[in-house]
């Protein structure tokens, strides 16, 4: 065998090899860094942010909205950012509780959706849903205060964009996002109400 006939078997066995190595590897979405140690602070956070939400990077984008957190003594804003949306679950945001005087951080965490908070029938579609709309968010009312995700709605045949808003929190509730999940051809609706934790 010559030298470039060599060189090329070497080439097409390291490509051989790589391919069978990652042949069974799963690729799934990143993870969201979930914070469980507990913090309790005596100081108010301030309002969420406004945030300029950047555009979605595809259809089943699910907005993971920033905020406030503990660090080094003092309120530091963690940005938000764009995931892709989970089968049969929901992001529950972190947030801020004021209990007994003190104010306790929750962090985030996917969650399963339990669809019994949910009075409507579930929507599947064929249809791909557009990408979520760039919203301008408006400064929270309170800490108290939950931003509500405008969402798209299937309606008369066609997607529907519903507004975002502000809605008061709700004690042992959290707001589960309304977004279209993808399953296979098919796409369908999740969220869209108060979930108890």
């Amino acid at each position: 065998m010559n030298r470039r006939r060599f060189q090329r078997y070497l080439v097409l066995s390291a490509v051989a090899a790589a391919t069978v190595s990652l042949a069974g590897c799963v690729v799934e979405p990143p993870r969201t860094r979930v914070e469980y140690r507990e913090v309790k602070v005596v100081q108010a956070p301030p309002a969420p942010l406004v945030e300029v939400v950047p555009p979605a990077p595809y259809p089943d984008s699910y907005w993971i909205a920033g905020h406030w957190k503990w660090e080094n003594n003092r309120y530091v804003w963690n940005n938000g950012h764009w995931e892709q949306a989970r089968q049969n679950m929901v992001y529950r945001h972190a947030y801020w509780n004021n209990e007994g005087g003190q104010w306790v951080y929750h962090g985030g965490a996917w969650v399963a959706i339990n669809n019994s908070y949910n009075s409507a029938p579930p929507v599947v579609i064929n249809v791909a849903p557009p990408p979520p709309q760039i919203e301008a968010m408006t400064p929270a009312p309170s800490p108290n205060h939950v931003w509500i995700d405008g969402y798209w709605r299937w309606n008369n045949g066609r997607h529907d964009w519903v507004n975002g808003h502000w809605e008061a929190r709700r004690d042992g509730y959290f707001w589960a996002p309304g977004h279209w999940v993808r399953n296979g051809n098919s796409w369908t609706f999740s969220g869209g109400f108060w979930q108890r934790y």
